[in-house]
């Protein structure tokens, strides 16, 4: 059940890459080489741009990250709620002494 659910994740990952990488393909295609009379490329090219675009910009699945942020961001608050003044204290220090200061003193 779980495999069958990953070989469909995979495949559906690999579909969507290869779909946008042909949309690359085609609007470079149409854009570039009229607008800045730069050479046409081929499918492998565009996905090959597409993962390079990747790496240096990121994007794409930043919700994710948001997500778990907030979700830590959320669990931590609830902790820190529950901890009684001096705890709290305590690990600010802690916190401060691993990681450097964490607010700016005015």
């Amino acid at each position: 059940m779980k495999s069958n659910f990953i070989l469909k994740a995979v495949l559906g990952f690999a579909a969507i890459f290869l779909m946008v990488g042909l949309v690359v393909m085609y609007l470079w295609n149409w854009l570039m080489p009229e607008l800045l009379q730069w050479p046409s490329i081929t499918f492998l090219q565009a996905l090959g741009l597409l993962l390079l675009s990747k790496i240096l910009f990121g994007g794409g699945g930043s919700h994710i990250g948001r997500k778990w942020k907030g979700a830590w961001g959320e669990h931590m608050k609830t902790k820190m709620e529950a901890m009684s003044p001096e705890e709290r204290e305590r690990f600010r220090q802690q916190w401060e002494e691993r990681c450097g200061k964490w607010k700016k003193e005015a």
